[in-house]
């Protein structure tokens, strides 16, 4: 192949790629369940005092959760081993009634799907409400279990790759049509991305790792996209509120 075709091949290669990037390729939507000007949420909130302090800055937390099968319970914690923090005692134990909360469910599988769900049931007669909820996972499968039974919930993405994503995002758009999570969730690095190929989906982001004063101008042009409803920051401050 001479110099010329292997050019026009690369060029064919790259006007592809770059017509696949930038072209939307599902434009349905879902039930808003949080479309607020604050749309800033507190990011890995595990402590139930810290939530009670930083209630007045923001309207919502995340908190990180495994499921133990074996205790029957909500672990809080981000990593490592069974620590004894109850979701149920950290729900108890907020002084709010109007705090939102991302779940971030990180070990939903189908040996404890069913678990799961019987004790959400149990924690949202209790104490918190449904509505006050959603829940987060890269297994859509199994989420919608949670959805069928009136949780909302939002649809973890993986980050984007040059290889991958062209294969991965027709698999996001067909469970988008299948089972219509309420949201769907991603770095802010992959917000472009996402909201190119899915520009009317609610699209809920976390921010972590923009800490300085030039990260506030990233967070304020991600907020004013419409499309995406909530930003997870490690401020202490709430700097879009008025």
């Amino acid at each position: 192949m001479n110099r010329r075709n292997i050019f026009l091949v690369v060029f064919v290669l790259l006007f592809s790629y770059g017509l696949f990037y930038l072209v939307p390729i599902y434009k349905g939507n879902s039930k808003v369940i949080y479309n607020h000007s604050q749309k800033l949420w507190a990011h890995r909130v595990l402590d139930f005092n810290e939530v009670n302090e930083k209630f007045n800055n923001f309207n919502g937390v995340e908190v990180d959760v495994f499921f133990e099968n074996s205790k029957g319970t909500f672990d809080v914690r981000h990593h490592g081993k069974y620590k004894g923090n109850t979701l149920l005692e950290y729900f108890d134990n907020i002084n709010h009634n109007e705090v939102f909360f991302w779940i971030d469910l990180k070990n939903l599988d189908k040996s404890n799907v069913k678990n799961v769900l019987n004790r959400l049931n149990v924690i949202t007669e209790k104490s918190v409400k449904k509505k006050q909820i959603i829940i987060e996972s890269k297994n859509i499968e199994l989420l919608d279990k949670l959805q069928d039974e009136g949780y909302f919930i939002s649809y973890w993405l993986p980050s984007f790759n040059v290889f991958r994503s062209p294969y991965e995002v027709f698999k996001v758009k067909a469970n988008l049509i299948k089972f219509s999570p309420n949201a769907i969730s991603c770095s802010h690095h992959n917000v472009d991305f996402y909201s190119r190929k899915f520009p009317s989906y609610n699209l809920h982001c976390w921010a972590n790792g923009l800490k300085n004063e030039e990260d506030r101008l990233k967070i304020i042009e991600l907020s004013e996209r419409d499309n995406v409803k909530v930003i997870l920051v490690d401020f202490d401050d709430n700097f879009l509120k008025e």
